[in-house]
């Protein structure tokens, strides 16, 4: 999550430095735009923390909705506590459920084990080697992706395999990458997770952040800077950001842009300035309805942002937006700011919006 800045004329200044472009949402960039509206929408879940029955029932919900993409947490810390003992129980359980429904799962893999930093405090430094890291990635291709271990050890289950990993979460955020942000850091882990997975998966579609926003604003410039090459090959495949906007409408461009919902525009003019052009993934989003929140917004407001915004995504950025998940669908209980759900379990009106929305225009679930 991100904090307004207490200057509005500093990111102007930014926006100008970074973009050298126009501001526009043109649709320059060859992707696959003939996605379905229903393939397109996804949510960033919690299930995988929840006993798998309660998980199933959670998932269940929004395949009812015609939701087909959840992006999960595969917390290297949970699944390798001992370097070279992985322990599958939640990831299997979270991918028999996906694979009951026929969803497909973007696996986040990140946070680290305290045997490969030195950290028993918190799992959110990076790791001292980051063959490590590539070794617990590849892991996790090895298993859930096509014809892995774990599709070969349940063969009558109808395979749903991890075809996407997001590498790392929020890297420029120094709550997720202790002691404080490095992009030069960052770059090295991408290279050493990418290049282990594609010498046997090289179908799998990598995800690096690609963040610009007002906590941070130089972190994207710097990572391209840190290894071109890489940037420049297919060893990752699309950019993830987070366009969190606070509580302004995902359709405002007046404010600057570090801080409005269209700076995935910055993002991808900024790439293609380093000849890294990829298609973006919008990993989250959302908007808070807790009313103890600066930036909260009513029930009504959060289900027309999201509603525009997905709109938006899935019209005029349909190019180069490959997909997008909404933050958050999970037990009331983990998370009470951004939830669709409220504690009672009832679902808020934004839910309702995305069914229309997924109802309406397209003709595959």
């Amino acid at each position: 999550m991100t904090y307004r800045a207490s200057s509005t004329a500093v990111w102007f200044v930014v926006a100008a430095l970074l973009l050298g472009l126009p501001r526009a949402a043109a649709r320059a960039d060859a992707s696959d735009g003939g996605i379905a509206v229903g393939l397109r929408i996804g949510f960033s879940t919690s299930t995988a923390w929840l006993a798998p029955a309660e998980g199933y029932a959670y998932l269940s919900r929004l395949r009812a909705g015609g939701i087909r993409w959840v992006r999960e947490d595969f917390t290297w810390s949970e699944l390798e506590p001992r370097r070279g003992r992985f322990v599958w129980t939640r990831s299997d359980a979270l991918m028999r459920n996906a694979a009951l429904l026929g969803i497909h799962v973007l696996a986040t893999a990140a946070y680290s084990p305290p045997w490969a930093t030195g950290h028993p405090e918190s799992d959110k430094y990076p790791p001292r080697n980051v063959g490590d890291y590539a070794r617990f990635v590849r892991a996790i291709a090895d298993r859930y992706g096509v014809r892995g271990t774990f599709w070969r050890l349940h063969p009558r289950l109808v395979q749903s395999p991890v075809t996407a990993i997001e590498l790392w979460n929020e890297p420029w955020l120094e709550s997720f990458w202790e002691p404080a942000a490095d992009p030069v850091a960052y770059a090295r882990l991408v290279r050493a997770a990418a290049v282990a997975v594609k010498a046997r998966h090289p179908r799998i579609t990598l995800l690096a952040s690609g963040d610009i926003n007002d906590v941070n604003p130089w972190w994207f410039r710097s990572l391209l800077r840190a290894d071109p090459p890489l940037w420049r090959s297919k060893l990752v495949n699309a950019w993830s950001v987070h366009p969190y906007c606070h509580d302004d409408s995902p359709l405002v461009s007046a404010l600057p842009m570090p801080v409005t919902f269209d700076r995935v525009l910055l993002t991808r003019s900024l790439a293609q300035q380093y000849a890294a052009g990829k298609p973006l993934w919008i990993t989250e989003f959302g908007w808070r309805t807790d009313q103890g929140g600066h930036d909260a917004v009513s029930e009504e407001t959060q289900a027309r942002y999201v509603r525009d915004a997905l709109v938006q995504v899935t019209t005029d950025w349909s190019s180069f937006v490959r997909r997008s998940f909404v933050y958050t669908w999970t037990k009331p209980s983990l998370e009470g700011q951004y939830n669709l759900l409220r504690p009672d379990g009832s679902a808020r009106p934004a839910w309702r919006a995305i069914q229309r929305l997924i109802a309406g225009r397209t003709s595959s679930g």
